[in-house]
This record gives structure tokens, sequence and C-alpha cells, in this order.
């Protein structure tokens, strides 16, 4: 790579690094690992894990991985557990 190229790659990867939980395609949000476990409230050993073990659906382009919000969603949905007791009046 020429200089320039070398130096818009390093805004573009600074730019990503700062807005990562604001990225989005046209239908969903898109988050990155580290908005992720902000989100979820999580650590980084966790979330491989749940990579891991084929809980949490995932993108990867190298190093890095890349959730999308229905990915998230059908996590939690799996995870989900309906309250057997009643309001009781």
């Amino acid at each position: 790579m020429n200089s320039i190229e070398t130096l818009l790659h390093r805004i573009l990867q600074l730019v990503e690094a700062k807005h990562a939980h604001l990225l989005t395609t046209d239908k969903e949000r898109i988050y990155d690992n580290k908005s992720l476990m902000a989100l979820l409230g999580i650590k980084d050993r966790y979330l491989k894990r749940l990579r891991d073990n084929g809980l949490l659906g995932y993108s990867r382009h190298g190093d890095k991985y890349w959730y999308t919000q229905s990915d998230i969603d059908r996590f939690l949905t799996s995870c989900h557990y309906t309250p057997f007791a009643e309001n009781r009046d």
C-alpha cells in the first residue's frame, strides 16, 4: 500500500472503532465484540463460548466478529423462559 492508502485505511479503522455500535445495514443494527459485550454486560470469554457452542450467530472477517440484531434476538429468544407464576390479585 502507498502512504495515502495506508492513511485512509487507518482512518477507516479509527472511525469503525469509534462508531462500531452505530453500524447499521438498511435493515438492522450490527455490533462488534466490544459493543455487544457492553450491550449484554458479558465478558469476552463468555461471548467466545456462545459462539463456539453455536448459541450465537455471527459473521467473521479476519479476526473481526460481527453480530446482527437478528443474531442477538434469535439467541435471546432461544434462552427465554416464560414465567410460570401468574399475577394473583
